[in-house]
């Protein structure tokens, strides 16, 4: 039996609330974290293969050493599925993971990682380049190579002396989420106003606000799918982001998209996928997001705003465009119709072989030829009690008054919780005495000097 433990917030058939969510930040700030993570939990779920997560404790361990050891007691395999890690915001966390890996006397395999930076950019933070250097090297010291999203990532790390041996290309591992990909294609010849239409865009790309703006005017069925840990807070219990830059940017419970009860937060990859395959067409900037409306089965087109979204958008086939080619008329119809999968679709036998051939090289087992270990993992996670998508505080009907009782019962239970701890603060002051502490710290140092004056002599 070989133990592996996964950089990943929790099993795949775990159920996890949005109050949940919100108070342990299980997305990592993202939730298409949870989309990659558990693409590589399935494809790993080889026979005799038992799969640990490690709730993302690994790089948010302050303690290092004890955390290298459990890991070296406990395992044979550390594998740490990363998404755009190498970027500045980042660069803490990976210092934390790179002291963990420094110990480990374990094989360990990084799979997916990717820069990140401007379009037509390079990366130029030299301390950023540092601690890229510190990782890659304590994580090539345990395997035999590190595979990334694209060939961007791949020039950024040679900047950094890393080659084509120890770096493999091998794309996002969650085009597989689902084992084989089922092939994309066109419902329709085109779209009207009355599509069902899902938007999955990064409200901090400025460049897109117009677009926001004009599609939440004219396309009245459609949907806005957020990401980010602070729009499920803004969905949940109503409180908006800082300063939202503009007002069309729904990033505030005024907008259209929120009053109108037209998003939808995604807590589960599979409830996710399952929820888009309704859909006519998908489009945005979000790049798991993208994935998502792929693995639904819709069309769907991205649109590229940084190196990241752009590798992977190359590397897979995945029709797009960049931001910096649209402008404020640009229209989900006609992205509709420049939607092509053709390519993506015959590549998918070439990208699987590459992946496979990078994990047997790094002497990982994998249910990427669809084992039986792969149909217990869908069996699995067919019968599990996986939460819905997350509705604004305006939805109607059943669906609005059963996730109102949810937030409700969350702050009672949030309630007692704190009216127990005071109960426990109030019952340790009424006892606490300043005079018999005061004479316990006393005794203590009295008690060290003692022991240091009889050391001495």
């Amino acid at each position: 039996m070989t133990e592996i433990l996964l950089r990943a917030a929790k099993e795949p058939w775990e159920s996890t609330s949005a109050a949940d969510v919100l108070k342990a930040n299980t997305i990592a700030n993202n939730t298409g974290n949870l989309l990659f993570a558990q693409s590589v939990y399935r494809m790993l779920s080889a026979p005799e293969v038992t799969i640990t997560p490690d709730r993302y404790s690994s790089h948010r361990t302050r303690e290092p050493v004890a955390y290298a050891d459990w890991i070296n007691d406990s395992f044979d395999h550390f594998v740490i599925p990363l998404a755009n890690a190498f970027r500045p915001a980042f660069r803490p966390a990976l210092r934390r993971l790179t002291r963990v890996v420094r110990r480990l006397k374990v094989p360990v395999t990084v799979i997916g990682v990717g820069s990140q930076h401007k379009l037509d950019d390079g990366i130029v933070d030299g301390d950023l380049g540092r601690d890229v250097q510190g990782f890659m090297s304590a994580v090539l010291d345990r395997s035999s190579s590190v595979g990334v999203r694209g060939e961007r990532t791949a020039d950024f790390l040679e900047t950094l002396g890393f080659d084509g041996n120890q770096v493999d290309v091998i794309g996002c591992p969650s085009v597989f989420m689902t084992g084989n990909p089922q092939t994309v294609v066109k419902a329709a010849p085109s779209l009207t106003d009355d599509s069902t239409i899902a938007m999955t865009i990064s409200p901090y790309v400025g460049r897109l606000n117009a677009i926001v703006a004009s599609h939440t005017r004219r396309y009245k069925n459609l949907i806005y799918v957020p990401q980010n840990l602070s729009d499920l807070n803004m969905m949940v219990w109503g409180e908006n982001r800082a300063n939202p830059k503009n007002r069309w940017n729904p990033t505030h419970v005024a907008h259209p998209l929120y009053t109108e009860d037209r998003m939808r937060f995604p807590l589960d990859p599979l409830t996710w996928i399952d929820y888009l395959s309704d859909f006519e067409f998908v489009f945005g900037s979000r790049i798991h997001g993208s994935i998502a409306g792929i693995l639904a089965g819709v069309p769907t087109m991205l649109l590229a705003h940084d190196s990241r979204t752009l590798e992977l958008a190359e590397y897979h086939a995945i029709p797009h465009l960049k931001v910096s080619e649209l402008n404020s008329k640009s229209d989900a119809k006609e992205l509709y119709e420049q939607t092509d999968y053709s390519e993506y679709n015959s590549r998918i036998p070439e990208i699987r072989q590459a992946l496979v051939a990078f994990l047997e090289k790094n002497g990982l087992s994998h249910a990427l030829n669809e084992t039986d270990a792969a149909a217990e993992f869908d069996k699995k996670l067919d019968a599990a009690e996986l939460p819905g998508m997350v509705t604004t505080i305006y939805a109607t009907q059943n669906e609005g008054r059963t996730a109102i009782l949810d937030r409700v019962r969350a702050l009672h239970h949030e309630h007692n919780q704190l009216e127990a701890r005071v109960e426990e603060l109030e019952k340790f002051v009424a006892g606490y005495s300043i005079e018999a502490e005061t004479r316990k710290l006393i005794g203590s140092w009295r008690r060290r000097a003692a022991r240091k004056l009889g050391m001495r002599k």
